[in-house]
């Protein structure tokens, strides 16, 4: 709400007041609010159904919606929609920006160069476990078709690490009419932004088709996959790891309504595997009450140990428990110790039988960086 103030913008200022007084300090709450008024206001009968499903009156759904009544409604409206959503997606963007690795995204980085058969399944929108990874010189793959990133001919992805991420990321821009993602330079523009070189764009032009390219950022909506058709084959490829993997580590991921999909494709690949085990990595031991709850509906005589809780900042326990010295901190830093399987307190095994291990995890801000970074995602 700060950054936002500093704008000096009535509309802006006004947003920020209705924000602070209902206690909603989730930037991902208002993207997903602009979003859904933005397409509600291009479609004035859905916006009266919507609000005479809430309201039970459509002259409600108008006041509270657009603060007036009547056809003027439209355009003004469908502006002021559109353009506090991207200034909401600057803001993001700019929060996201400087963001760097912390421990544990170096101890992923780690992980995947010496246990290949890891992936990295994640909804933040951020690059530091790209930077990670890339830090160390670790191949990997987004697998999104880029059409100014072709692979080399002769490589494969079989030797890169898939690093899926769910709801898009900083450095890949989208043109909605020549449906063509984008690969940018991530270090390089961080470098340049912070040097204060260039300025970010929140939209770009297309040079292929002179549309708009903007950053392929998708809100936690149901429909997301409806409004950026890249990321839909990734939903694919995430259930083809979770459903590979030995075992699946959660980092930072609150299982929310709105990322239901995710929480379905876990069930399956539990099912599928009943020796599979999740490891939850929060500070809140709620989260992973929660998954075991949701699990238990789904899958029958579901044995709940399957979910272990560790709380803590992960940026400390999920080094620990990627090098297999979890068992020596301090128990009260742990949640569920004696649920354990050996397996996943000791030291990798070798090469032969070693574990895949998959992991998923969201924008939730790390304690130790708070402000500027987001929760590291551990995957397969």
């Amino acid at each position: 709400m700060e950054r936002a103030r500093r704008l000096d913008r009535a509309d802006l200022q006004r947003l920020a007041d209705f924000c602070e007084n209902s206690r909603i300090d989730n930037i991902e709450d208002l993207l997903t609010a602009a979003t859904l008024s933005g397409f509600c206001g291009r479609n004035p009968s859905i916006l009266s159904l919507v609000g005479f499903l809430i309201y039970g009156r459509e002259s409600d759904s108008e006041a509270i919606y657009l603060g007036h009544k009547g056809p003027s409604r439209d355009l003004s409206s469908v502006a002021f929609l559109q353009d506090t959503l991207q200034v909401l997606f600057g803001l993001l963007s700019s929060r996201m920006l400087p963001a760097e690795p912390n421990a544990g995204h170096n101890a992923i980085a780690e992980y995947v160069l010496n246990k290949p058969n890891s992936s990295i399944i994640t909804t933040n929108y951020d690059c530091c476990v790209d930077l990670a990874l890339s830090s160390k010189n670790a191949k990997f793959s987004y697998h999104i078709d880029f059409a100014n990133s072709k692979p080399i001919e002769g490589s494969g992805e079989s030797d890169k690490t898939p690093l899926i991420k769910l709801h898009g990321s900083l450095n890949w821009y989208y043109c909605e009419t020549c449906q063509q993602v984008h690969l940018i330079d991530m270090k390089k523009t961080q470098n340049e932004y912070l040097n204060d070189e260039i300025c970010y764009s929140v939209i770009a032009v297309c040079r292929e088709c002179g549309g708009q390219r903007r950053g392929l950022l998708v809100p936690p909506l149901a429909m997301k996959f409806d409004m950026s058709p890249p990321l839909t084959p990734l939903i694919e490829k995430a259930q083809e790891f979770f459903n590979r993997a030995d075992s699946i580590v959660v980092v930072g991921f609150s299982f929310a309504d709105a990322d239901m999909y995710i929480s379905r494709m876990l069930t399956k690949s539990m099912q599928n595997n009943k020796n599979m085990n999740i490891i939850v990595f929060d500070p809140d031991t709620n989260v992973a009450e929660k998954l075991r709850r949701q699990l238990s509906l789904r899958i029958s005589n579901f044995d709940k140990k399957r979910v272990i809780s560790v709380r803590g900042d992960c940026s400390e326990t999920l080094p620990e428990f990627l090098n297999g010295t979890l068992k020596h901190m301090a128990p009260e830093n742990l949640i569920d110790i004696d649920q354990f399987p050996e397996s996943v307190l000791v030291p990798a095994p070798t090469p032969m039988d070693e574990p895949k291990v998959e992991g998923v995890s969201e924008d939730a801000p790390l304690t130790e960086q708070k402000a500027e970074s987001e929760s590291c995602a551990k995957g397969e």
